[in-house]
C-alpha cells in the first residue's frame, strides 16, 4: 500500500478552484468583450479571420491530455455567444429537400444561434441579403454538389453577399461535412486564406479552363478552377485561389485589360481562412 494515499476530497477542492478561476475569467472576457462593443465605430461583430487567428493561437501552444479539438470546441462557443451579445444574429441553412446534413456543422460553429432552413439557395442568400446585417447562411462547399448555387453570388454589387468562412474551421477528421458561411460583408486577412473567384467569359467565347489558369497565373493568380456553369448567353466559371480578392485588387484589373475579348468579368465572390487540420498536428 502506498504510503502517500491519494486525497480525493482535497483533489476535487482543487478542481473546484480551478473551476472558480476559470468561471472568473470568463466573466472578465465578457466584460471586456461589452467595452470592445461599447467602442467600435463599425463594421460586424463577426470577424471569422479574428476568430480563425484566436483558435491557430490556442491550438499551437496547447500540451497535455486535453485533446486540442475540445479546446477548439470550448472556444468556438464562446466565441459564438460573446459575438451574438455584441450583435444577435441567427443563420439561415440552406437545407435543400428538407435534407439537413450541414445543420450539425452550423451547430457547432455557431452555437445556439437560432438556425433556419430553407428549401432552396435563393432563400438562403434572400435572408442575408435582406436582413441588414442580422442574417448570415450556411451553404454547402461551391462546387461540391449537383445543384450549383455559386453563380447567384456573381454580381458586382458592392452590398452582395459574400463567402466569409469555411466549415469545420477545426478538422479532426470526424466531419465529411463541409460548408462555408456567407455573410452581408466581406472576408479579412487571417494569415493563411483562399479565395473565390468568379471568371464570366461572355457569348461566343470558347475558352478551356485550363487556359483561362494559364490567364490568371501570367496575371500573379494562382489556384484552380472548380466548376463551370451557363447563364444566359455567358459562361461562369469558379475559381478557389491563394490569398484574399477583393474588387479593387490590381490583379484583377490587368486581368481584364489584358484579355478583354475572352474575359468579360472577373468577380472576387469571398474567401476564408484555411482551416486548421488536427490531426496533422
Amino acid at each position: 500500500m502506498s504510503d502517500n494515499p491519494i486525497d480525493l476530497d482535497a483533489l476535487r477542492r482543487e478542481i473546484d478552484q480551478i473551476d472558480d478561476r476559470l468561471h472568473d475569467l470568463l466573466i472578465q472576457r465578457a466584460e471586456t468583450v461589452q467595452r470592445l462593443a461599447s467602442v467600435k465605430r463599425s463594421g460586424p461583430a463577426m470577424r471569422p479571420e479574428r476568430e480563425a487567428s484566436i483558435l491557430r493561437r490556442l491550438v499551437g501552444r496547447h500540451r497535455g491530455p486535453l485533446p486540442a479539438g475540445v479546446v477548439g470546441r470550448i472556444w468556438r462557443e464562446i466565441i459564438a455567444s460573446l459575438t451574438r451579445f455584441q450583435s444577435p444574429h441567427s443563420v439561415a441553412l440552406y437545407a435543400a429537400y428538407g435534407t439537413i446534413e450541414h445543420f450539425d456543422v452550423a451547430r457547432a460553429h455557431f452555437g445556439a444561434a437560432r438556425i433556419d432552413l430553407h428549401d432552396t439557395p435563393v432563400q438562403a442568400l434572400r435572408a442575408v441579403a435582406e436582413s441588414a446585417g442580422q442574417v448570415i447562411a450556411v451553404m454547402p462547399l461551391p462546387g461540391s454538389e449537383e445543384q450549383a448555387w455559386w453563380p447567384l453570388l456573381a454580381s458586382t454589387d458592392s452590398q452582395r453577399p459574400r463567402i466569409v468562412a469555411r466549415l469545420p474551421f477545426l478538422r479532426d477528421g470526424t466531419s465529411p461535412v463541409e460548408a462555408v458561411v456567407v455573410a452581408p460583408f466581406g472576408p479579412g486577412l487571417s494569415g493563411d486564406d483562399a479565395s473565390y473567384l468568379i471568371i464570366v467569359t461572355g457569348y461566343g467565347t470558347e475558352i478551356s479552363r485550363g487556359r483561362l489558369n494559364d490567364r490568371l497565373v501570367a496575371a500573379g493568380i494562382h489556384g484552380q478552377c472548380l466548376d463551370s456553369r451557363p447563364r444566359g448567353g455567358d459562361t461562369l466559371h469558379l475559381f478557389e485561389v491563394d490569398g484574399l480578392l477583393d474588387d479593387q485588387d490590381p490583379r484583377l484589373q490587368a486581368l481584364i485589360a489584358a484579355h478583354g475579348d475572352e474575359i468579360a468579368q472577373a468577380i472576387p465572390v469571398g474567401g476564408y481562412a484555411r482551416p486548421l487540420d488536427l490531426a496533422a498536428r
